[in-house]
């Protein structure tokens, strides 16, 4: 998808609009049938012990193109990927209790001095936090949280079609702020697209 094609695309609705209905409350791209889809959040919410909409696939396995800034309109790379890349499934559980105990571990890690973190990456988990979000790279290993959020990411993985990509994973604390977080995202894309020109 072109840089214009991208910015027509969003044009034609609102940021909120466009989060719940290309994003959140559709199946994704990458899933061939609304069964498959079903399923696989069911797996997952099992293993989470939530409900399945509080498992959503976002990023570009669920629009089929890219929403970073970085990277506008590129299409999903499917395995086996060019020279090896392939394109990572960004999963969204939104789990308040699991939220804050993983906030707690880092808060206690960090205030013991023992977040293996650079200052760059703790104003990073500072900023997520600020927006309601924890992100499996920001938690210490070998902890209660990172142990579950392995283990759903796991199962995540496990089947046909999300089975053999880069899985990553957050944690929000709410829907709206799932919400939140995507609306901004866009923002920023429409700002990027508006210096670069559609």
């Amino acid at each position: 998808m072109t840089r214009g094609e991208l910015g027509s695309l969003l044009n034609s609705r609102t940021d909120s609009e466009f989060v719940q209905n290309e994003i959140l409350n559709r199946r994704p791209w990458i899933f061939d049938t609304d069964e498959a889809y079903r399923s696989w959040r069911a797996s997952v919410s099992d293993e989470l012990g939530t409900e399945p909409d509080r498992v959503r696939i976002v990023g570009s396995a669920a629009t089929g193109f890219s929403l970073s800034p970085l990277k506008p309109g590129r299409p999903f790379r499917q395995l086996p990927g060019v020279h090896g890349r392939t394109s990572d499934i960004d999963i969204a559980l939104v789990d308040t209790n699991l939220f804050f105990t993983a906030w707690d571990v880092i808060l206690f890690y960090d205030r013991g001095r023992r977040l293996s973190s650079s200052m760059e990456a703790r104003a990073r988990i500072r900023l997520d936090v600020y927006w309601g979000l924890v992100g499996h790279l920001s938690l210490p290993r070998n902890t209660e949280p990172a142990r579950r959020v392995l283990t759903v990411m796991t199962v995540a993985g496990r089947v046909p079609p999300l089975r053999g990509y880069p899985i990553r994973c957050r944690v929000y604390r709410r829907i709206e702020d799932l919400l939140a977080y995507h609306i901004d995202s866009l923002r920023q894309l429409r700002k990027e697209l508006a210096v670069y020109g559609d």
